[in-house]
């Protein structure tokens, strides 16, 4: 299930990208198999709904915009996911900054798989996938902004594959 405000964010993004027109356009292909939602205004930012309202919002939003603007896209979906790496003392300690994204993915984009693994105390690989081609670079602009958001990255190693991103991430 998805939430209703990931969905609201990418009519977000579209409308104010691309105007009237290209929300209208989004709106078309969005309901080409079958009637979804006709406006903004029928998506409940708290209301949960199928995970395919949440892929096809997507998959349209990536044939209006194009594969320029799907990564800024994806920092913009980024700033509005609410992810804060700092506690009471500073920041907080890297497993629990690798769980925030994990969760906050998994909260934002249910559709995706998202986990990951401990390599050792410092250094964390992450992976989402079950990504179509045209979202990877949605993908990784919301990873790139969340790893900026930190500030504590050394270093990332990216790898892209078929369907998947992993990145190997050094805090």
């Amino acid at each position: 299930m998805a939430w209703g405000i990931s969905i609201r964010i990418v009519i977000e993004y579209v409308s104010k990208k691309k105007g009237v027109e290209g929300l209208k356009k989004f709106f078309d292909f969005v309901n080409e198999r079958s009637v979804i939602f006709t406006k903004e205004s029928e998506i409940n930012p708290k209301g949960k709904y199928p995970g395919y309202y949440l892929a096809r919002a997507l998959k349209a939003a990536s044939r209006v915009l194009g594969e320029e603007q799907m990564e800024d896209f994806g920092r913009y979906f980024g700033e509005r996911m609410n992810v804060n790496f700092r506690g009471l003392l500073g920041r907080l300690p890297p497993k629990t900054c690798v769980q925030l994204i994990v969760l906050n993915m998994r909260k934002y984009l249910p559709i995706f798989h998202t986990g990951y693994r401990t390599i050792s105390k410092r250094i964390y690989w992450l992976i989402i996938s079950k990504l179509p081609k045209e979202l990877i670079p949605f993908i990784n602009g919301i990873m790139t902004y969340l790893f900026e958001k930190h500030g504590g990255v050394r270093d990332i190693q990216k790898t892209v594959k078929e369907d998947r991103i992993e990145y190997t991430v050094r805090l």
